[in-house]
């Protein structure tokens, strides 16, 4: 009878687990909008705040649970960069620019998130939740540096000529950064995020064998997101 007790128990704990989980997954798709940088060949330190340019994209988020969610996204814009940036590389006169198209599938890992969206007699409960993510995707770009200095002196501050050939025009990345989520109202949430994309590469920048090819280039995505849930969790 005890042994019975104890499965009915363990049993009755499970499902309410279980159901706890079910109630606090839903989709939510949004957009987010905001600006990205670059590091790399062309720039001195970490980023140039005036090479920041626009940046957008589109998303998928599924929570799992409160603590978990995966996120797929497709985010695009522009990144440039210029030794005009660098006091050790204005001599160099090299700048680029470049559209991108990032692709990314990520898992999402929440702090404070609240047990559940709603109270138990269906009234949603404001919530402000951070979190990390952090996955893989790729990106597409295609850069091509430019040499702006004096006609007499690019074979002296050219290793190879422009435009580099053999460049890759796709990279593998890791996205990684963190947010923050506030959840407005049952069917709508704003937020803010920053993220990190090492790719691994030193060609993003259209400069490789004029450059440093022992050193990767980053590039940099900030902004704000608004998003809309499209299946709810129930309201318990």
């Amino acid at each position: 009878m005890h042994k019975f007790a104890l499965l009915l128990c363990l049993l009755t704990t499970f499902n309410l687990t279980a159901q706890r989980n079910i109630n606090n997954r839903y989709f939510e798709a949004g957009f987010l909008f905001g600006v990205t940088n670059y590091s790399g060949d062309m720039v001195e330190k970490d980023i140039a705040l005036s090479e920041t340019r626009i940046g957008y994209g589109a998303y998928g988020r599924y929570h799992l649970s409160s603590n978990f969610s995966m996120k797929a996204h497709v985010y695009t814009g522009a990144i440039s960069g210029d030794d005009a940036n660098s006091s050790s590389r204005q001599r160099r006169s090299l700048r680029f620019s470049t559209n991108i198209v990032e692709l990314g599938l990520v898992g999402e890992i929440n702090f404070g998130g609240r047990r559940n969206r709603f109270t138990s007699t269906g009234i949603h409960k404001f919530s402000l939740t951070p979190y990390i993510y952090a996955g893989f995707g790729a990106t597409f770009a295609n850069a091509q540096a430019e040499y702006y200095g004096p006609a007499d002196q690019l074979n002296e501050n050219l290793k190879v000529p422009l435009p580099e050939e053999g460049l890759a025009d796709r990279f593998l990345l890791v996205p990684m950064g963190a947010g923050v989520r506030a959840d407005i109202s049952e069917f709508f949430v704003i937020g803010l995020e920053v993220g990190w994309r090492p790719v691994f590469s030193d060609d993003l920048d259209g400069v490789r064998y004029n450059g440093n090819p022992e050193s990767g280039d980053w590039y940099y995505f900030a902004g704000l997101t608004t998003s809309f849930i499209i299946s709810n969790n129930k309201k318990r």
